[in-house]
């Protein structure tokens, strides 16, 4: 079971990358993006096919869509992003957002 996991943390980047292509997604598209639209973007930034989407981390979640809300999470909580009122994130412009 552990081998099956680290295969499977293996395909997606580190949280660092993942954080990167967010905050990248996010300045390019200032009016905001849903969860589901900055997931797709980063995947096209960070070149990951569809073997490395589709794996299941638990019922029917990915696990790039796991690590993702994450580093939405830890994002927002360093005041990188937030939520927009309409419910997109959007980047939070300072000089210290990475």
């Amino acid at each position: 079971m552990a081998n099956i996991l680290e295969r499977r943390e293996n395909l997606i980047p580190n949280s660092t990358k993942l954080r990167e292509a967010i905050i990248e997604v996010l300045r390019e598209h200032p009016r905001g993006l849903s969860s589901r639209e900055i997931d797709r973007l980063a995947a096209l930034k960070l070149n990951l096919n569809e073997t490395d989407l589709r794996q299941i981390r638990t019922g029917n979640r990915t696990e790039f869509a796991y690590r993702m809300a994450w580093e939405r999470t830890h994002a927002k909580a360093k005041g990188q992003i937030g939520k927009l009122e309409n419910g997109l994130w959007a980047i939070k412009f300072s000089d210290d957002n990475l």
